[in-house]
């Protein structure tokens, strides 16, 4: 009888704490929007929270049940391997680890997301969070209030504010379909995100992120003829946008950029897209002196220095996650990125349509910011990334009837 009580009261602490860390993991979520050092404190107490509930030792069933997981944790793993044969300074390397412990949080809220009640704090969260995001933005371009450190009208940086509008307007459109109470409100909501990316913020991130995201709207929701009506109103849109739209210069800016680094002699080397094109065709050097396990973890910033000397130009992030990866781990690491991206379309094949659809766009974001940036390695756009995968995913690991599917590999 005692014993039987103690189990009792050990269930009850244990779905209490599970309990707190769904409150917590909404409240992460809309800190990842607006505040860097309350992320991080709120991320301590998600981990203190997954020691106190005894979930780490459901992490073995997670992990089998998702490869997503599992490819998180493993390209993680990689990073602290990557220790051992490192160029860098070991204050370094470990200073890198650290940027990608994100990847970390990807199992860890399975635990408290499994639940579609918490699922749906989360996606509350999201909701709030990215609702008061516009709303900064556009009280910001009308000068109602200045937040900004560095001159545009978001809250985050262009890049960051551009990435979570677009995936945001994608949840929109579909919330649009699928709910008819609310439909005009994410419409208006939609609309309202399409005018902040193009004529108010303009990242041009965002600006391809959301385009591509359209196309993928249409793909999982019309018909062939619904979806060359989406590509036909897609193409008048942008050829009238930068035709005549001021806000199109930073687009003509890119592809002016690019035309002239294409040269044969490249020209513009120093404008934002010709440095980038400089980035990637060193960092594709590097990777080609040690292809398999590259240069180690932290080791970008000294090895791209060494081989750019005599160009001026040093950083250290080549801006494409792909390639930050593959410098540091070779093709290995580079392998398990793709096999982390990859479990992703796999097990959103496995999942119903409208939850399906939401984890292909995340996927398809996350595929495109890779390109162009290094949302793995960024903390903010990281972190979001690591929690919109997990809200994505986690239904995989519940219990209940309608969570109980697995995506095994």
């Amino acid at each position: 009888m005692d014993i039987t009580f103690k189990q009792n009261l050990a269930q009850r602490a244990q779905s209490r704490l599970l309990e707190y860390g769904g409150f917590i993991t909404a409240l992460w979520i809309i800190s990842i929007f607006f505040s860097t050092s309350l992320a991080i404190i709120v991320s301590a107490l998600l981990i203190l929270l997954w020691l106190l509930s005894f979930q780490f030792m459901m992490l073995p069933a997670i992990l089998k049940k998702s490869p997503v997981a599992a490819w998180s944790l493993l390209l993680f793993a990689g990073f602290i391997f990557g220790l051992s044969y490192s160029s860098a300074l070991t204050r370094d390397g470990f200073s890198m680890v650290m940027k990608y412990r994100e990847l970390l949080f990807i199992p860890i809220l399975f635990s408290f997301l499994a639940a579609e009640r918490y699922r749906n704090w989360a996606w509350k969260a999201f909701i709030i969070a990215s609702v008061l995001t516009l709303l900064i933005s556009f009280s910001m371009s009308a000068g109602m209030i200045d937040l900004s450190a560095q001159g545009d009208p978001s809250y985050k940086s262009r890049i960051t504010h551009s990435i979570f509008i677009a995936f945001f307007a994608f949840f929109c459109a579909h919330k649009a379909c699928a709910d008819d109470r609310y439909a005009g409100f994410y419409l208006a909501l939609l609309l309202l995100c399409g005018y902040n990316l193009f004529f108010v913020v303009e990242g041009r991130t965002g600006q391809l992120i959301f385009m591509a995201l359209i196309l993928l709207f249409a793909v999982q929701r019309f018909t062939k003829k619904g979806l060359l009506f989406s590509l036909i109103a897609m193409i008048i849109f942008m050829a009238f946008f930068l035709s005549f739209s001021e806000k199109a210069a930073r687009i003509r800016e890119g592809f002016a950029n690019t035309q002239a680094y294409l040269q044969a002699k490249p020209g513009q080397t120093e404008s934002s897209m010709g440095q980038r094109y400089t980035f990637w065709k060193n960092s594709l050097a590097l990777v080609a002196e040690k292809p398999l396990l590259g240069h180690g973890t932290g080791s970008l910033a000294k090895e791209y220095k060494r081989i750019s000397k005599s160009e001026g130009i040093i950083t250290e992030n080549p801006h494409n996650e792909f390639l930050m990866i593959s410098v540091q781990l070779g093709l290995v690491g580079l392998f398990v990125y793709l096999g982390f991206l990859v479990s992703q379309y796999y097990c959103s094949q496995k999942m119903p349509d409208e939850e399906k659809w939401l984890a292909q766009g995340i996927l398809l974001s996350l595929i495109i910011a890779s390109l162009f940036n290094t949302p793995i390695l960024d903390h903010t756009e990281g972190h979001w990334f690591a929690s919109m995968i997990a809200l994505c995913f986690s239904n995989l690991q519940g219990s209940g009837k309608k969570s109980a599917r697995q995506c095994s590999a």
